[in-house]
């Protein structure tokens, strides 16, 4: 076991994932705004007489839908991320327990 590497290990994948975090809370945090823009947009292009039939209107827009694919894709990163970190960190708690186990057996042993 090569502390540097585990380290360099976990400090990769959690930078990973603290990246992939702010994205996916980046895009997630301007969902409202968008639809409160698209809807504004509506009412006043569309000409719809009321706040509902704009809210549909932009709930329909291909932006919209769009963004929250980005945001679900954004969330799928975010994801792998994590787990590709907390695999990173099992694997290293794993070989402590090995190592212990082995150090605790040749003590034992003697």
């Amino acid at each position: 076991m090569n502390p540097a590497k585990i380290y360099e290990n976990l400090v990769a994948t959690g930078t990973a994932m603290a990246e992939a975090r702010y994205e996916y809370e980046q895009l997630d945090s301007q969902t409202k705004s968008i639809l409160a823009l698209l809807t504004l947009e509506a009412k006043e292009v569309e000409e719809v007489g009321s706040m509902a039939e704009a809210t549909q209107i932009a709930l329909s827009s291909s932006f919209y839908r769009d963004h929250l694919r980005s945001v679900v894709a954004a969330r799928l990163a975010y994801g792998k991320a994590e787990v590709l970190y907390k695999a990173s960190d099992s694997l290293f708690q794993a070989q402590r327990t090995v190592e212990s186990s082995e150090r605790a057996a040749l003590h034992a042993a003697t």
